[in-house]
């Protein structure tokens, strides 16, 4: 029977930005004495690098977080134009374009027709084959992160799932310790479940596949052996890609009540910023990427809207959900204006204590200085970032680009302050 009250760790993509900024909401967990607590991590791209690092680790979290530090400082990018399995491909390409020229001034000229329909029709057919971008970054995380680590290596203290999105289904494909796999391949009807071997699948691949940028990365294959019906890989090919595309924090299995992941409690660590604004669009390449942004980015606020700015009902979860975007200075603020329009839960109302008849009479000022004092608000805004620092950690791009070690810093203390104020505002009874 499933444990009740149950709390969730939710970890938002980013690349490097968000595998280092969860490290803050790690620490502060730790110090607020929850963490060992955590019943779920539910975790999406660059989440997936903190949430799975944490996982094979969480024993010893000084040498996780030494792990992790150390691997961001160092370039998955430079580390691909180095790998031979680029290299080649590349050299080929320039070798194409030489020959090419060079029948220009000869008799041949006309092998030219032939040659670039050719080549393009192959990449078009076989790009991902040619050259395959996500193996060479699985190996790169695996070396980095991982050191060749399975899914059975994974946390049995607290549930690990690592998000991708199935092309093939449209959605969430899942890997843990117990299994991997989608709901549309486990439910059909009369016809026999699809199902997965995990425990020899590498974390390192389960990790590319939630990360696996669309249009920069290659989609993540499952082989036939992790089939546990190897005639069953002739009738589904999954093809995965980053997580966020479908669910942009790692919140929805958590919060979806029947599904095994819910948990009544949710944290949610998000490593984004606002949108910035683009004006330049040169080519159809960055037109799709922008336009997987703002898909992505409307996916993040629909998830807010839903979780944050509804009246509860039963059974729905109580979600301390904390940003890069967020300013420490805002957060009492918002906790009022929330409390005004009915969107705390009685679990938060009674966590903190609060007169029902203050809230009936309209005694706002009042709550605000009586939680305030509760949380001690004003030490917790002098210890984070200031101004230089909040700067420094939200111009931080989501890429794989090695992090300078006033970027790690920034991004770390204000995850960590903003988690600790964010959970004592909005999720009070489970410090209690």
């Amino acid at each position: 029977m499933r444990k009740k009250n149950r709390l969730g760790l939710a970890l938002s993509g980013g690349g490097y930005r968000a595998a280092i900024y969860h490290i803050g909401t790690l620490r502060a967990l730790r110090k607020l004495k929850i963490l060992d607590t955590i019943d779920v991590i539910s975790t999406n791209s660059g989440g997936s690098i903190t949430g799975a690092c944490y996982s094979i680790n969480h024993e010893n979290f000084d040498h996780f977080e030494s792990v992790l530090i150390a691997g961001v400082q160092k370039s998955v990018i430079g580390r691909v134009l180095k790998n031979p399995r680029f290299i080649i491909p590349l050299l080929i390409f320039i070798g194409i374009i030489i020959i090419s020229i060079y029948l220009l001034f000869t008799n041949f000229a006309w092998l030219n027709i032939i040659i670039w329909p050719s080549f393009l029709i192959l990449i078009l057919l076989a790009q991902f084959e040619i050259l395959p971008i996500s193996k060479i970054i699985e190996s790169i995380y695996d070396d980095l992160f991982f050191q060749k680590k399975t899914l059975k290596n994974l946390s049995k203290k607290f549930k690990t799932t690592i998000n991708s999105t199935n092309l093939a289904t449209g959605k969430i494909f899942q890997f843990s310790l117990e299994k991997m796999g989608d709901s549309k391949y486990e439910y059909r009807g009369e016809l026999e479940s699809i199902t997965f071997k995990p425990e020899r699948f590498p974390i390192s691949r389960a990790v590319m596949a939630s990360s696996c940028v669309p249009f920069a990365f290659t989609p993540v294959k499952i082989s036939k052996h992790f089939y546990k019906n190897p005639k069953h890989f002739k009738e589904v090919k999954p093809r995965l890609v980053d997580g966020g595309v479908y669910d942009n924090q790692g919140i929805h299995k958590l919060t979806f009540q029947s599904s095994s992941s819910y948990c009544e409690n949710v944290i949610v660590s998000d490593a984004g910023t606002e949108l910035p604004f683009k004006e330049s669009f040169r080519n159809v390449i960055t037109l799709l990427i922008r336009t997987s942004n703002v898909f992505m980015a409307r996916i993040k606020n629909f998830q807010m809207m839903r979780n944050l700015y509804r009246i509860p009902l039963k059974g729905e979860s109580n979600v301390a959900y904390q940003s890069l975007g967020f300013d420490l200075e805002d957060s009492m603020k918002e906790f009022i204006n929330m409390l005004k329009k009915g969107y705390l839960s009685n679990d938060v109302i009674n966590g903190h204590s609060i007169p029902l008849e203050w809230i009936r009479n309209g005694k706002w000022e009042e709550i605000k200085e009586y939680i305030s004092k509760k949380i001690d608000l004003k030490n917790l805004i002098s210890q984070g970032c200031t101004n230089v620092e909040l700067k420094i950690a939200r111009s931080v791009g989501t890429n794989l680009v090695p992090l300078k070690q006033n970027q790690a810093k920034a991004l770390i203390k204000h995850s960590e302050i903003i988690t600790e104020l964010q959970i004592k505002l909005y999720l009070p009874h489970i410090l209690n």
